[in-house]
């Protein structure tokens, strides 16, 4: 039976809807208030401020269990398409933002595991092998998609942005969560655990340096435009996630003398390259606030995660190398991590109360003045 034209046009619109469903689900850092509100917990008690810990710890539990219930509220009619399209694998582009997810369960993870009397209690076990084998699981699933997606698509250069970073880093979390579990797991689980932070630490280290790289070139070559700049940030954040992670792991007891050099090395390399790209990325922050900046939609997430990142890379290079510079670099950025999240999270708030009721003042105008 013969199709007519209007069922031709019907079936191009809906596969046009689904596939822009899809790049729309994928697109996004769904976990990036989680990993700020979890950086900025784990921050707030070496920089004196214990009693936040908790309460922001607590946050971002709430937050990573309520997000996915939003969003699959908000996109119910994109769901209803069919899963087809979320399940394609689109450009790299679309699948790299997806990793805020397992790394917000990582530092989650690790924010449970640090916590200091009276919390330190048996309960918070349970929670934190949760989240750290939810953390693998969708760590494996994420990365999977976006080397898939590699192979399916191909590489463009100009594509490449600061949220690429964010796949390294999901093994540098990882294997800072996996370390942080072994002084509380079972003896016969140790080394396996042990070998499992070591293997994603390093394997995340070379992907940093690869993709750094890489993102060199592009900048070379294209410059800074065409993509979103604040996840560039991450680029920064990343190489100061490399340092602590690499600094986490050298703390392992049954570490070879070689090993434990190059750890020692890396960690403090990898934490000067972090502060040497600190300074192109505050003034590119602060020339994008002052010139460009037009403040009316919702703060990013990226600068005050990344900060918390960098911050803690600081701190553990300063304890490999016994330098005071880190250190107090590495505090400074701590309470810098904390003002920013206290800033996006008010503009955040206030751009969400402003949109909610602001559409509501429209409706109620609109049906005063009738037809």
């Amino acid at each position: 039976m013969a199709l007519s034209v209007n069922d031709l046009v019907q079936g191009q619109a809906a596969g046009a809807m689904r596939a822009s469903s899809g790049t729309a689900l994928r697109r996004g850092l769904p976990f990036g208030g989680v990993m700020a509100s979890a950086g900025a917990s784990v921050l707030a008690g070496r920089c004196g401020l214990p009693a936040l810990v908790v309460p922001l710890l607590g946050l971002a539990i709430v937050q990573a269990a309520w997000l996915p219930v939003a969003g699959a509220l908000r996109h119910r009619a994109e769901f209803r398409l069919g899963w087809s399209a979320w399940w394609a694998v689109g450009p790299a582009h679309e699948h790299s933002g997806i990793h805020t997810v397992p790394l917000g369960l990582a530092v989650i993870t690790s924010g449970l595991l640090a916590l200091s009397a009276p919390y330190a209690m048996s309960w918070r076990l349970l929670p934190a092998e949760i989240c750290l084998g939810l953390t693998w699981l969708t760590a494996i699933i994420c990365i999977g998609r976006f080397v898939w997606s590699l192979a399916s698509h191909g590489f463009a250069l100009k594509s490449l942005d600061g949220t690429w970073f964010l796949v390294p880093a999901v093994l540098l979390g990882a294997g800072i969560a996996t370390a942080a579990m072994i002084p509380h797991c079972a003896p016969r689980w140790a080394g396996v655990l042990a070998t499992l932070a070591l293997g994603g630490v390093l394997l995340g280290w070379v992907g940093y340096w690869t993709l750094a790289m890489t993102a060199l070139a592009r900048v070379r070559r294209h410059g800074l435009g065409g993509v979103p700049l604040a996840p560039w940030w991450i680029a920064m954040g990343c190489a100061g996630l490399a340092a602590a992670a690499l600094g986490r792991v050298l703390e392992g007891e049954a570490l070879a003398v070689p090993v434990q050099t190059f750890l020692r090395a890396t960690t403090v390399t990898t934490a000067d390259l972090a502060v040497l790209l600190c300074v192109p990325v505050l003034v590119g922050g602060a020339w994008f606030l002052l010139r460009r900046c037009r403040y009316r939609a919702a703060a990013a997430w990226p600068p005050t995660f990344s900060t918390a990142v960098f911050a803690l890379g600081c701190l553990q290079a300063a304890a490999v190398a016994h330098s005071p510079a880190l250190r107090a670099l590495g505090f400074a950025a701590g309470d810098a991590t904390l003002l920013f999240w206290a800033v996006t999270s008010c503009w955040n708030v206030k751009c969400a109360l402003a949109a909610r009721f602001g559409r509501g003042a429209e409706a109620i105008v609109e049906t005063a003045r009738g037809p």
